[in-house]
């Protein structure tokens, strides 16, 4: 049995995001999925109610940020989430700040309206049109480079790419849950997003 569980809300993008990361790495892990409705498993877990949760030999880390940063500095094989370069580490968390702050605002939009259960299709169209905007820097990084910093996937990349998912998302994903589908049917990425959409399933490989 993985000595790593992960408590998670599946389609929660802190916690998509914290998968990524473990499978990227190559970390085994045990997947324990929470109902909203009751959090106790987490709360004993952890000592509060907000997934993700990773519990690694009986030591409990939560909050997504802090855990990619555990996983990073102790679990040392594989690719590397962040850098031993200071540059490069200013600039990850840059890119961290700009999607936790500012890129995940049309995501918060759609998703109040759906815990509402309020059908807004001008609030929606707006949502849709911010995302696009905000993905302008992305389609140009992504324009000549695979990756946000350096050459390969860094927690940059893993924090963004499930809050743009939202925005792009099949039939076949939408089949998962209520709120899965209220987003296929109301936010989109929208045009001249090749590049970032492509980056975005690159990405979205490892969620698994």
């Amino acid at each position: 049995m993985p000595s790593i569980q992960l408590y998670e809300i599946p389609p929660s993008p802190n916690n998509i995001k914290v998968r990524i990361a473990l499978n990227y790495k190559g970390i085994p892990f045990e997947r324990i999925p929470v109902n909203p409705q009751d959090r106790s498993p987490v709360i004993e877990a952890s000592g509060q109610p907000l997934t993700p949760v990773l519990v690694d030999e009986g030591r409990a880390i939560f909050d997504s940020s802090a855990i990619l940063r555990w996983i990073d500095a102790n679990w040392r094989q594989g690719p590397r989430l962040f850098s031993e370069d200071i540059d490069t580490m200013v600039e990850i968390e840059a890119q961290e700040r700009f999607a936790r702050n500012e890129l995940v605002g049309p995501v918060v939009t759609v998703f109040n309206l759906f815990r509402s259960e309020k059908e807004d299709p001008e609030r929606c169209a707006e949502a849709s049109h911010e995302l696009n905007e905000l993905t302008a820097r992305y389609e140009d990084r992504l324009s000549s480079h695979d990756w946000l910093v350096g050459d390969s996937m860094t927690a940059a990349d893993i924090v963004a790419v499930p809050i743009v998912n939202f925005g792009m998302v099949g039939e076949a994903a939408a089949a998962s849950s209520p709120i899965v589908d209220y987003f296929r049917r109301n936010l989109d990425l929208g045009e001249g997003r090749n590049k970032t959409r492509a980056w975005v399933e690159r990405v979205m490989a490892y969620d698994r």
